[in-house]
């Protein structure tokens, strides 16, 4: 492979010296052509016009062969890593050269061995000849030396020859001359051929970083630039085009049992099995960690996109040896365009992707009309969310928290309403998704809190420190953001008692749990309660209970909905708690809609719970006349 790729190296340069030279023949032919015309106009007058007019025409036939060949190659197309081709092709302008030189030499026959009147003019004609053959030809030595060797040497033996000083020292001086203008070729031929080396070298690396930065150096696939690239070969090509956005489902188990050494192993893989099922002068890539993306015209595959995708999750499904204990699969989504574009296909494939995922591994879905309606409802959402926040029609509403016993208030929990002109309610999971996909989460954060300080500043005001205020935080929010600074600094700006606030945190696993751990602490320690919620949903919720700084824990409402009627449910929530007794956290339920349930909670021995049968959520206007009006009503 290297001696492949010094030969090509070798090629390209030959190349650019049998360019330049050409260049330069159609600049000193015209001059030759000149100076020997000038020569025969001397010879004409001195009466030898006949041997000169012979010597021109040989002169210029030989510029014409010259000229030639020169024109010829220009208009000829073969292979540019022709090495041996192109060593040729230069050679025919080093022989021709040879003969051109012969040719002057019969200068000395012209001027009697350069003893006529008119020798010194013919010496500094062919001298300066000489020079514009070197000059016009310094890209490569052996023309211009085989050029200008035999006249010079003929002109110093006849100068020689006549045996006086004076002509000693010219012929002298015509050998210096002539070893000058020789060593100056190869010395211009070296430097030519150094920087035609240095340009082709640095024009191979810019095209293998151009390569490598299409291709994912793993799998030797296409990387997302180098899709983009081959995509856009098809913008005059006739669609429909299916784009497969294929994604590993167990994957990650892999790096963490085996390692990440085995991952990569396996992705490797995994992509030449997707190779063996793609269509043929279909372009798979590999865009992400264990993401890959299948495009090509749907004319050329002889399956329908369905048939494939399946085809291409039972292959990928098949057992690898390597990582018995772990299943792999893979889920599918499929979008056909008209046109190719990989932003507007790689976003409809990944909507159907996610709802392929939904329904579990080894799925795939068609972008279809339905898929379609929610693409544009959830970019309309993320459109107009951060206008909505500035005009706050998005806003925390606060349920009540009360005790099942005698339904007082003893706390709220904020919750984002957002009543969107055309799609209506919006759901608080919806607006955090659309925050985070349109980078507005800190911003729609930062609001929340803002009402629920407005919220325990209006309670300190009316005597109810004994009320909580909650606000829910996903452990990889307060991870990854400054929230524990936003919350102690806010409530201490506005004077406000950190134990009114509290934090409902969900059960996610954490990308950097010690870090988590650390903001926790902190909140903790600051008098701030943590609330564990939706327990029974997430992940290590056992484990989860033994942590000191968990002061309440809120069952799932769908372990509440129901629980009258459900023998396994209420077996749970004892547990739960009965638990939570034991290890001196509260335990509420939210979710509660019938006194039934109520009633059953409270023989269960849960003492506090939110819910619609004792109030929806409201404004923070009305919260706040709630808790006022309760606190008359005691008074």
């Amino acid at each position: 492979m290297a001696r492949k790729k010094e030969n090509a190296l070798e090629a390209r340069i030959l190349q650019d010296q049998l360019a330049d030279l050409k260049a330069g023949l159609f600049v000193s032919m015209p001059i030759s052509t000149m100076l020997s015309g000038l020569i025969l106009t001397v010879q004409a007058f001195s009466g030898g016009g006949f041997a000169a007019a012979i010597w021109f025409l040989v002169i210029n036939a030989i510029n014409a062969a010259r000229l030639g060949l020169a024109r010829y190659q220009l208009n000829e197309t073969g292979d540019q890593d022709d090495l041996t081709g192109i060593s040729q092709r230069l050679r025919w302008f080093g022989i021709l050269a040879l003969l051109s030189g012969f040719a002057w030499s019969f200068l000395a026959v012209l001027t009697v061995g350069y003893t006529t009147p008119q020798a010194p003019l013919h010496l500094i004609i062919l001298a300066g000849i000489s020079a514009g053959a070197v000059t016009y030809g310094s890209s490569y030595a052996a023309a211009a030396t085989n050029f200008i060797t035999p006249p010079l040497l003929i002109a110093m033996a006849c100068l020689l020859a006549k045996g006086n000083f004076e002509d000693y020292i010219l012929s002298f001086a015509v050998l210096l001359f002539m070893g000058g203008l020789v060593r100056g070729s190869f010395v211009g031929q070296a430097r030519f051929r150094e920087a035609s080396r240095l340009r082709h070298e640095a024009e191979r690396l810019a095209a293998e970083m151009e390569r490598n930065s299409r291709e994912d150096h793993l799998t030797a696939l296409l990387n997302r630039r180098g899709l983009e690239h081959a995509i856009n070969q098809f913008e005059n090509t006739d669609g429909p085009f299916v784009a497969m956005l294929i994604d590993l489902d167990g994957f990650k188990s892999v790096n963490d049992t085996y390692g990440h050494r085995t991952g990569d192993e396996l992705l490797v893989m995994i992509a030449r099995r997707i190779e063996q099922e793609a269509p043929a002068g279909s372009t798979l890539a590999r865009i992400g960690g264990d993401e890959f993306v299948l495009f090509f015209p749907s004319l050329r595959s002889l399956l329908s996109p369905s048939t494939l995708a399946s085809n291409i999750i039972a292959k990928v499904a098949s057992p690898y040896p390597k990582v018995a204990s772990v299943r792999i699969g893979a889920s599918i989504g499929i979008y056909l365009a008209e046109r190719p574009g990989l932003t507007e296909m790689l976003l409809r494939a990944d909507v159907a992707l996610y709802t392929a995922k939904r329904r579990g591994r080894n799925e795939f879905r068609l972008f279809d009309a339905e898929l379609d309606r929610e693409l544009q409802r959830r970019q309309s959402i993320e459109r107009d969310l951060h206008s909505a926040i500035e005009a706050r029609r998005v806003a925390p509403w606060f349920q009540p928290i009360v005790r099942l016993d005698t339904e007082a208030v003893i706390g709220f929990e904020a919750l984002l309403r957002w009543s969107h002109p055309i799609h209506g309610s919006i759901s608080p999971p919806e607006i955090m998704t659309a925050a985070r996909e349109t980078g507005m989460l800190q911003l729609l954060t930062q609001t929340v809190f803002s009402d629920c300080c407005a919220l325990i500043d209006g309670l300190v005001k009316a005597d109810r420190r004994d009320v909580r205020v909650a606000m829910n935080v996903s452990p990889r929010e307060l991870e990854a953001g400054d929230i524990d600074d936003m919350v102690l600094n806010g409530l201490a700006a506005k004077d406000l008692p950190t134990t009114m606030f509290e934090i409902e945190i969900t059960e996610e696993s954490p990308v950097d749990p010690e870090r988590l751990d650390e903001k926790l602490g902190r909140l903790s320690h600051a008098g701030i309660s943590i609330a564990l919620d939706d327990f029974g949903t997430g992940f290590s919720t056992l484990a989860s209970l033994k942590d000191s700084r968990i002061r309440k824990v809120k069952i799932d409402q769908g372990f509440i909905r129901g629980l009258a009627k459900s023998r396994e449910d209420r077996l749970l929530v004892k547990t739960v708690i009965d638990l939570g007794r034991a290890l001196g956290i509260d335990v509420m339920a939210e979710g509660v809609e019938t006194e039934a349930d109520r009633q059953i909670l409270y023989k269960l021995g849960c003492r506090t719970a939110q819910g619609f049968l004792f109030s929806k959520a409201v404004p923070l206007s009305q919260a706040l006349e709630v808790a006022l009006k309760e606190h008359a009503t005691e008074l």
